[in-house]
């Protein structure tokens, strides 16, 4: 069967299993299918459940399972395995009330912020709020809490803030304020972070890591207020910022030792061999002037010092070629008399011998 088949027969199959099989707090369980929008290249047609009156629905990729039977695993245990799955999911989603959550006083105290690539959500940053940070967007969540098996977000759309009544810039200020209080930057150095996954303590490179205390959605510390400013001055100096994944950014000192094509190169490589595509925030490079508080592309910083360096070149080459100030007079008394200058004789002369 294909994948919608066996979508139809996972949900005929299960919807008998909740209403004779399993204890009554999951009697009422009622399950879907439907299309689910997602970020990142992760949109996916699945299963959609939720127990009883609930407004609160919850989505699930069956995509792997669906691999899973295509690979020969029997269809009775794949069953048995989206089963528990959704019994797992509905125990862990928080209570919540969709009424209140209607209402933007009750959620702006709940807002965090996410960056991502422009490149392939362009569907879908037409249909939310956003901020443009060079090839990257910022974009607003509601964090309606989880548990240690994970946390339950809400991207606020543009739809939702027409029902707020409120503008997309005050949605802006209002997540950049909250932000930093309840998702709190964490500024660590790579000999840190090391020492707690390892236990020793490994000579310290010169690298910051850049996230939230919880680690999760941590990339955006880098539109926090001050929050660059206050790496920059850690470091005393200006940074490279590396794209880790939509979770962390990686901050090295731009001492003049790094060049960011090679950096730009390890980026590219690790996001094609370690990260999930759903958490790559970017191929390239940036750049953080302390100086002048300025975040862009690395490429842009280099482009800018090149064309400085040649006008320098230029300057200098043109004052080695140009002529004195005399040079230039004797030129224009030239032009003036339209010859040369006769060499001037002393009216006094020499005595001459008496014989």
């Amino acid at each position: 069967m294909n994948y919608e088949q066996f979508l139809e027969q996972i949900k005929e199959d299960l919807t008998a299993r909740f209403v004779t099989d399993l204890p009554p707090e999951y009697a009422d369980v009622r399950i879907g299918i439907r299309d689910v929008e997602k970020l990142q290249g992760e949109s996916y047609r699945g299963l959609s459940f939720r127990n009883g009156d609930s407004r609160v629905e919850v989505d699930l990729n069956l995509n792997p399972a669906f691999q899973a039977y295509e690979a020969g695993k029997p269809f009775q245990d794949l069953v048995k395995d989206v089963q528990m799955q959704i019994m797992e999911a509905l125990d862990r989603t928080p209570k919540i009330d969709i009424d209140e959550l209607s209402k933007y006083e009750t959620i702006k105290p709940k807002l965090m912020m996410e960056i991502i690539s422009q490149k392939g959500n362009e569907d879908k940053l037409q249909k939310i709020p956003h901020q443009k940070v060079e090839d990257l967007a910022l974009i607003y969540r509601v964090d309606m809490g989880g548990s240690a098996d994970g946390r339950m977000t809400s991207v606020v759309t543009n739809r939702q803030l027409e029902a707020f009544g409120i503008t997309a810039e005050q949605l802006h200020q209002d997540a950049l304020e909250n932000a930093p209080i309840t998702h709190p930057a964490s500024l660590c150095s790579m000999r840190e972070v090391m020492a707690e996954m390892t236990g020793t303590e490994p000579e310290e490179p010169a690298m910051l890591v850049a996230t939230v205390e919880d680690g999760f959605m941590g990339a955006s510390v880098i539109q926090y207020p001050g929050f660059m400013e206050q790496a920059a001055e850690q470091v005393g100096g200006d940074l490279f910022v590396l794209p880790s994944s939509i979770h962390e950014v990686l901050l090295i000192p731009d001492d003049g030792k790094a060049d960011f094509h090679d950096l730009e190169a390890m980026v590219q490589s690790i996001n094609e061999a370690q990260v999930a595509p759903e958490e790559r925030l970017s191929d390239h490079v940036y750049h953080y002037d302390k100086t002048n508080r300025v975040f862009e592309l690395a490429e842009k910083t280099a482009a800018r010092n090149l064309a400085q360096e040649r006008e320098k070149k230029a300057a200098r080459d043109g004052a080695e070629k140009k002529p004195s100030v005399l040079a230039q007079l004797g030129e224009r008394k030239k032009e003036a008399t339209g010859h040369e200058p006769k060499a001037k004789t002393s009216e006094r002369t020499a005595p001459e011998a008496a014989l």
